[in-house]
């Protein structure tokens, strides 16, 4: 299935390709790890495995726990991402490219900036889920029909 999984993290409204999601958990369980340096910064269990966990978000959203994006397994083994909250899995075409430059100083795990194709044409940050863990690439994602 092609499309995006949309989330909030830190405030801002986030898309990953469905590709590179293999199951949301809730962040319950989740411990510390000391003297590890970011981004892994926990450990949550997952079906009897431990499961290294990637929080970047500065401040959780208060009231939450949040969820957890546990991504496709690459040549680490799966790591989980921590979110503030996980909204909703979009059709591939529920997106536009946006046909403006790019922002200055986005992220390198953002890949794209994309407007959601109803009336609201709000932006949405395409992101890389294994750069924003720290990791190696994932392949180039497909292009987004502007």
């Amino acid at each position: 299935m092609s499309g995006y999984l949309t989330f909030v993290m830190g405030g801002r409204d986030l898309a990953a390709p469905l590709d590179q999601v293999r199951e949301i958990i809730r962040a319950v369980g989740v411990q510390p790890l000391r003297g590890v340096r970011a981004p892994v910064t926990g450990l949550i269990e997952l079906r009897g495995d431990p499961l290294p966990l990637v929080d970047l978000r500065a401040e959780p959203e208060t009231g939450g726990v949040g969820d957890v994006v546990v991504m496709a397994p690459g040549p680490e083994g799966p790591v989980g991402i921590a979110v503030d909250r996980v909204l909703a899995v979009v059709e591939a075409g529920g997106f536009i490219s946006d046909p403006g430059p790019r922002p200055i100083g986005l992220p390198a795990y953002v890949v794209d900036v994309l407007r959601t194709a109803d009336p609201s044409y709000l932006p949405v940050l395409l992101i890389d889920m294994r750069l924003l863990a720290g990791l190696s690439p994932s392949t180039p994602p497909a292009e987004v029909a502007g």
